[in-house]
């Protein structure tokens, strides 16, 4: 089973693995299948031509009596159609657990957004004071704010309301490495757009390297406000 699990709360039916995974094992069990765990997931998988790796994984578990035991790692929305097929009052309360975890874990990840972005918003407000202390104006802010966006996305920039979490962070680490700059003295406006071109040229390599997608090949979220976190 996967490692780390939660402490199961008295208002958890089944436990969700790190955030979005259920245990075929124990959904089989909580939903009191007669047929055989290995015949049911089987028979499931066939059926309704779930694919591994993107519905599930199968993992070895352990070793009955010399031999292997497997479970299988479902994704919730295949755990929600297995509960759904089952057509019996425990799979319709478990599809219904399973349906607000899932809007429980988006609150989550809008609020992470939410959060993410009021910290960029607060670095570029920092820029732009920056910016016109050394005599620049809010022009040239934009400019330069515009310019590091375009060599993060090669040309063609999403705008900041609509940026994936990672991308939320990846602008504001380059934009408050360009307000370190100006502690260390950088006073002209073209070293402060180089400077910003240049940490956003290297968080667009680390994002890269690190999800092996780039910048502009990743999809645009809902614009980030404060209905979206509330739904």
């Amino acid at each position: 089973m996967p490692s780390e699990e939660p402490e199961k709360s008295k208002m958890e039916l089944i436990k969700i693995y790190q955030g979005n995974i259920i245990s075929a094992r124990e959904l089989h069990t909580f939903l009191k299948v007669k047929s055989r765990f290995n015949d049911w997931i089987n028979n499931r998988i066939k059926k309704y031509e779930f694919q591994e790796k993107s519905d599930y994984t199968k993992i070895l578990v352990q070793l009955v009596r010399g031999q292997e035991q497997y479970d299988f790692l479902l994704s919730i929305t295949m755990a929600k159609e297995l509960c759904m097929v089952e057509n019996n009052e425990l799979g319709k309360e478990a599809r219904r657990y399973f349906i607000k975890a899932e809007q429980t874990l988006q609150v989550i990840k809008n609020n992470k957004r939410m959060e993410a972005f009021s910290k960029l918003e607060a670095s570029k407000e920092r820029l732009l004071s920056n910016i016109k202390n050394i005599g620049g104006t809010e022009n040239d802010y934009i400019q330069i704010d515009f310019e590091g966006k375009m060599v993060l996305f090669n040309g063609k920039p999403m705008e900041d309301v609509e940026l994936p979490l990672i991308l939320l962070k990846g602008r504001d680490f380059a934009t408050e490495l360009t307000n370190e700059g100006f502690k260390a003295g950088i006073a002209d406006l073209e070293e402060v757009e180089n400077l910003n071109k240049k940490n956003h040229k290297e968080v667009r390599v680390m994002i890269k390297q690190n999800t092996n997608m780039l910048p502009e090949n990743m999809n645009p979220e809902k614009p980030v406000n404060n209905k979206n976190i509330e739904e």
